[in-house]
């Protein structure tokens, strides 16, 4: 099924529609607001009926909440239909924080798989006809684990190319990781390169889409200068103090 999400940028790339109960994996150096892709993807989404699953890795739920209100969308108005995963390499396994809120040490594929379906029977209150979304950003941290690294990449990577129960859309940083990174890259189904150029302005070019027609050309995606920056910010934080403690695992 194709759904046309209601971003002006979005339905210009994809004039159709993007393809439900698919994987998409957007690719691009760091500080290349590729988070900002997923949730403007995630807010078109929610509008149209679908359920969210937010896989918070490099930056935290007041951030994320603060960056869906700049973009149209109060997660507030959403009760029910979104369900937050947060990343705590320092934990053995989950930690509630709310019902809609847990903290999870997705490094560990088993807790990957406990922490997602957690988030299922939480929506399945909520029906939809357009199913769950997986918005996650900057998994590519989770290699550094040198127990885990290997293993929650095969999990990625089984994501993107089998389960099609779900459709997730994944971020990563090809700055570290090349090797790894290029086999995501393959084995999703939608492919979408992004790039930054100075004075922070956000690029995207779709490779490739399944079972729909796209623009070929890159685009501009219409971010501000002030939100790009602070995602930026935002995943320096993040990162420095989630490295340390995955490379611990």
């Amino acid at each position: 099924m194709l759904v046309r999400l209601g971003v002006d940028w979005i339905d210009e790339i994809l004039p159709q529609g993007f393809p439900t109960n698919t994987s998409t994996l957007v690719s691009g150096p760091g500080g290349s607001g590729k988070p900002l892709i997923g949730y403007s993807f995630a807010s078109g989404w929610l509008k149209n009926g679908g359920n969210v699953v937010f896989l918070l890795t490099s930056t935290t739920l007041e951030y994320l909440r603060n960056t869906m209100r700049l973009l149209g969308t109060d997660l507030n108005d959403y009760y029910g239909r979104v369900f937050f995963i947060e990343l705590d390499p320092t934990i053995d396994a989950i930690e509630p924080v709310s019902d809609t809120h847990v903290r999870a040490n997705f490094v560990k594929p088993d807790v990957w798989d406990e922490a997602l379906s957690l988030a299922n029977i939480y929506l399945s209150n909520s029906p939809s006809k357009l199913g769950t979304m997986v918005v996650g950003a900057a998994l590519n941290l989770l290699f550094f684990s040198p127990t885990y690294g290997r293993a929650i990449h095969e999990k990625i990577k089984g994501a993107l190319s089998v389960d099609k129960t779900k459709t997730y859309f994944l971020t990563v940083n090809t700055d570290v990781f090349r090797d790894m990174v290029e086999e995501l890259e393959r084995s999703a189904d939608n492919l979408m390169l992004s790039r930054m150029e100075k004075p922070m302005r956000l690029f995207l070019k779709v490779e490739r889409v399944k079972g729909a027609p796209f623009e070929r050309k890159e685009i501009e995606v219409p971010l501000s200068r002030e939100i790009l920056e602070e995602i930026r910010k935002e995943a320096e934080r993040g990162k420095k103090n989630l490295i340390p403690a995955i490379k611990r695992l």
